[in-house]
């Protein structure tokens, strides 16, 4: 039986955008669920994983939290162990401004 993956994200969230860029970076498609466009994505993520907190992975069901422990996954299950890169325009994006960086 194959592994379901469902990624809840907001738009505005930077560690979203970074877990969203490493998967664009190597081709990795999931269902996305949007919390701010999508209430009842709101209410299973509060539910199932007892908080509201993006980005969550869930694994069969079972949440995953942490933008770098996501990408940690993803890269061992779908990226032959890719490690994350970024540009400086990247990084610009990403961080809109913050004082640290959030991709290293």
């Amino acid at each position: 039986m194959a592994t379901t993956h469902e990624l809840y994200i907001m738009s505005t969230c930077p560690y979203c955008r970074k877990v969203l860029l490493f998967m664009k970076q190597q081709g990795i498609e999931l269902p996305l669920r949007d919390i701010t466009a999508e209430p009842e994505a709101r209410d299973t993520l509060e539910r199932i994983g007892g908080k509201v907190q993006v980005p969550c992975l869930f694994i069969d069901g079972a949440p995953l939290y942490e933008s770098d422990d996501i990408i940690a996954y993803l890269s061992r299950t779908f990226a032959d162990g890719a490690q994350p890169s970024i540009t400086a325009e990247e990084q610009a994006e990403l961080d809109n401004g913050a004082a640290c960086p959030i991709f290293s």
